[in-house]
């Protein structure tokens, strides 16, 4: 696809912006929004949305259903920048100036080739501005970009081969990653399609970012690859904390199906894994079938070595967050308000603002929650019109102008969020 111009690529002629102008005092330096992915109730549709992340207690300005699309997209940033992931038959990548959040800067494919089937882009991570990873859960293998690319032909640089990690299908399902260092971590699911996406062995793949070669971490396994085995399968998750030095990551097993009668399979939890040593050990399991008392563990986000929280699902809509300590396993009780509802967005294990609040998407009241880890208190809910999916973070260390065209959105505002 070509690159894209943010006055005539969505048909919007001549621009016509019509502002709102407000000040909010800073409790830091920076300057920060959050984007969010929100699909609607019906799936039929999405779009995203930007809301400001100060002042602490709200009320938080939001501007909502920003070029409405497709419900399958999800949301990632880099700098002032942030991309809009379009997946499963859309097969794009679309990057946004926070300054213009409804201007595309461009749009590139994630195809191979026009008549290619759909490579289905699931996340894009961030070595640099001119060098990022693209990981293609329909594909085998994921692509080096420029996300600072000004053409379709400078987007794709090169390629990371997963092929060895294909299962029964071919495929490794690769889902995320994170970078450490001169290394990058890669979660695969290994789910096989032909036969109702049974879950096989999960491995981490690991990369040199300097070469973009495989590293053979030496660890024996049955499949014959080069990454490290993990005691935990289908992946959803990945994170990386800097205080520990460790990178963790969740897995959900297989989910059951009431329709069919297919049982769920508890073969999730959440593993830490040392990026130097490649040791792993599971910090919580998710229990086998005759005693889950949390469910299948469907998301995480780790605070720090002794505070984190995970989601536990118990059935299509009935999800429950729980604060645990990494360090101990130990799960402290259900967060208020946030029993038994539909959480979703948490794959991503980026929702920690710069004031220290975790943001958790709750599509039962389509709402962002914005928890205080202190005492798992609401600080308050955001409405997001639509069901939100997921959250990413746009840091800034000075103030911007923030204009949307009034023929994608509700409005705009100009943002000044900080005080001389």
């Amino acid at each position: 696809m070509n690159s894209l111009c943010k006055k005539n690529a969505y048909g919007i002629g001549m621009t016509i912006f019509v502002m709102l102008v407000y000040c909010l005092p800073a409790l830091s330096e920076a300057t920060q929004h959050a984007i969010v992915s929100a699909v609607a109730a019906d799936w039929g549709s999405g779009a995203h949305l930007v809301i400001d992340v100060d002042p602490v207690g709200g009320p938080r300005k939001t501007i909502k259903d920003l070029l409405p699309t497709i419900s399958d997209i999800t949301v990632t940033s880099y700098g002032r920048y942030f991309y809009r992931i379009e997946g499963m038959d859309a097969d794009n990548v679309t990057k946004f100036d926070i300054a213009t959040p409804d201007q595309p800067i461009w749009q590139f494919s994630t195809l191979d080739n026009t008549n290619d089937p759909s490579s289905n882009p699931q996340d894009l991570v961030f070595l640099n501005q001119s060098k990022a990873y693209l990981f293609r859960y329909g594909k085998a293998h994921a692509w080096i970009v420029n996300p600072s690319a000004n053409n379709n032909n400078e987007f794709k640089t090169g390629t990371l081969d997963l092929s060895s990690y294909g299962d029964q299908d071919g495929l490794p399902e690769m889902q995320s990653g994170v970078i450490v260092g001169d290394k990058l971590f890669i979660i695969m699911q290994r789910l096989n399609r032909n036969d109702e996406w049974i879950p096989n062995n999960t491995y981490v793949a690991v990369f040199n970012t300097n070469t973009d070669t495989e590293i053979d971490t030496g660890i024996p396994n049955n499949d014959a690859v080069n990454g490290i085995p993990i005691p935990i399968k289908n992946p959803l998750s990945i994170q990386y904390l800097s205080e520990n030095n460790m990178i963790y990551v969740q897995g959900v097993g297989k989910y059951g199906a009431t329709w069919s009668g297919v049982p769920p399979e508890y073969s999730g939890g959440i593993i830490q894994l040392n990026p130097d040593t490649y040791n792993v050990s599971v910090i919580l399991d998710d229990g086998d079938d005759a005693n889950h008392p949390y469910g299948q563990i469907s998301g995480m986000m780790i605070i720090s070595p002794a505070k984190g929280y995970f989601v536990s699902y118990a059935g299509w809509g009935d999800n429950t967050l729980y604060p645990f300590n990494p360090s101990t396993g130990e799960v402290g009780g259900a967060v208020s308000g946030l029993t038994g509802k539909n959480i979703a967005g948490m794959e991503a294990g980026t929702y920690m603002d710069k004031n220290g609040l975790l943001w958790v998407c709750n599509q039962t009241d389509s709402r962002i929650d914005i928890i205080n880890p202190m005492d798992n208190t609401l600080d308050e809910s955001v409405d997001a019109d639509k069901n939100p999916t997921k959250v990413v973070f746009v840091t800034l260390d000075e103030d911007i102008t923030i204009t949307t065209n009034e023929n994608s959105s509700g409005g705009c505002f100009i943002s000044s969020l900080k005080e001389n």
